[in-house]
């Protein structure tokens, strides 16, 4: 990991030279954006993502997977100084230097795909075609619709297609986003120490939305598996190990989530018993206990600091009712919202209205806070149907390789909470909005990395590590 560290920072450092000599050179190339430093970080960006695609590497596969990772950053740094909306070039510049890379590879080497393959791509893009051609909101998402879902997911599989057969890939692919999984956390916490003070605002629930964690949630409990799997691949430490423990953890604090507590908190907790870490484990809870005892203010005077407020907004009263889940869905607004999308889907129930609809006739929000209710409303029982067949092809390619080792139940433990969370705290699959920031396509492709781990596992049924 070392050594891919140093890597990210020489191409860093490459495209912040590039983009300063340009600077110097042209005038007029640091003058989009508000000022100049963060055009010139966007500029370098974008730099960066070139060099580290087509530059030779021996972690290609790492840079591949990182760019809807660094990308999420990159949109709320230039804001909306840059046009915005799932139609902007600048937004959807890094995605296009990507599959130009695909591209360029798939020419340079032969794509074999069996007749399966060809079929479900086939399909998936016809398909979804035809979701985003009866959008009334085609016209403000017609760019980012087209790439994700025609080009980006499929190239995505393909590549993973070809890659996954190396001898090391799921060694890699462990180290990959395990060290993805430390980026996006500190970015996170980055966040949210700038959006706490952003414009003098100190209101720890406003960072809640700068950083979009209820999102960025589901993306650690894609990642989690693979984080769990690198450190026990290569015995980490109990220190590191508490670490990453601590990334998780400070996540959901700042969520400021009710699903993320609990839904992800009993996440954590079953997959460190599934892994093995079962004195690992009781260590790290002895050593809470002890700073607890050690330091008694931590827990007495919670109710004196700022965040105390704003969790006690959040989750006051729920636990006082009979029915924690009929609260929160009270509480949260989720109930009248799944009725919105359930109205759309009877006006059209067998297609929807289309990829993006819920947006524009729905009460304004990218979707219904349910990935059932947003594909009933916007792509209809042909579109329910299609997804959740992929979702349970995936989850039984997963759960077949659980066999070799009590290890690999993570792999579908992890897209069984996916899934909860997609259905009962916000659908986050393709991020489309017509005039958000963010746009991505960061969770169909680590569902991707799920599926190739395990056919992986399938087609290496005898290496060494793990079987």
């Amino acid at each position: 990991m070392v050594g891919l560290v140093f890597e990210i920072f020489k191409k860093a450092l490459a495209a912040l030279v590039v983009v300063s000599v340009l600077g110097k050179l042209f005038d007029q190339l640091l003058t989009f954006g508000e000022d100049e430093l963060q055009t010139a970080v966007v500029l370098a960006c974008y730099v960066y993502f070139v060099i580290s695609l087509f530059a030779a590497s021996r972690h290609k596969l790492f840079h591949v997977l990182a760019v809807p990772f660094l990308t999420q950053f990159l949109h709320l740094f230039q804001k909306y100084s840059f046009p915005a909306g799932a139609n902007s070039l600048w937004r959807l510049a890094p995605f296009l230097i990507l599959d130009s890379y695909f591209l360029y590879v798939f020419i340079q080497k032969p794509v074999c795909l069996s007749k399966g393959e060809k079929l479900f791509l086939t399909f998936w893009i016809i398909t979804q075609l035809f979701f985003l051609l009866i959008s009334p909101n085609l016209e403000n998402i017609v760019f980012g619709g087209l790439l994700f879902f025609s080009l980006t997911l499929p190239c995505y599989f393909i590549y993973l297609n070809l890659v996954n057969t190396a001898k090391h890939f799921r060694e890699n692919l462990e180290m990959y986003l395990c060290t993805l999984y430390i980026i996006l956390g500190l970015g996170t916490f980055g966040l949210v120490i700038v959006g706490a003070g952003y414009k003098g605002s100190d209101n720890l629930l406003a960072t809640r939305n700068i950083t979009d964690t209820n999102v960025t949630m589901a993306y650690f409990i894609l990642l989690w598996p693979f984080v769990l799997l690198f450190a026990e691949r290569h015995a980490l430490n109990s220190l590191i190990r508490l670490v990453l423990y601590s990334i998780l953890s400070g996540v959901v604090i700042f969520s400021f989530s009710r699903g993320a507590v609990l839904l992800v908190m009993p996440y954590m907790l079953i997959t460190t018993f599934l892994i093995g870490n079962v004195m690992r484990f009781w260590w790290v809870v002895a050593l809470l206990t002890l700073v607890i005892n050690v330091f008694p203010d931590l827990i007495f005077d919670y109710k004196d600091w700022d965040m105390a407020y704003f969790w006690t907004l959040r989750f006051g009263g729920v636990m006082a009712t009979d029915s924690v889940l009929d609260k929160l869905q009270q509480a949260s607004g989720r109930a009248e919202i799944h009725e919105i999308a359930y109205n759309l889907f009877l006006s059209k129930p067998l297609v929807g209205h289309g990829t993006g609809s819920f947006e524009m006739l729905g009460p304004g929000y990218r979707e219904a806070h349910s990935l059932f209710y947003t594909l009933l409303a916007e792509n209809g029982l042909l579109g329910l149907i299609c997804m959740y067949s992929l979702l349970f092809f995936l989850l039984i390619s997963t759960l077949s390789v659980c066999r070799s080792n009590q290890k690999y139940a993570l792999l579908p433990l992890s897209l069984i909470f996916y899934l909860a969370f997609n259905h009962t705290v916000g659908s986050v699959f393709v991020i489309l909005p017509a005039r958000s920031v963010t746009i991505n396509c960061l969770a169909p492709m680590l569902l991707l990395c799920l599926f190739f781990y395990a056919k992986s596992i399938q087609t290496h049924a005898a290496a060494p590590k793990y079987e």
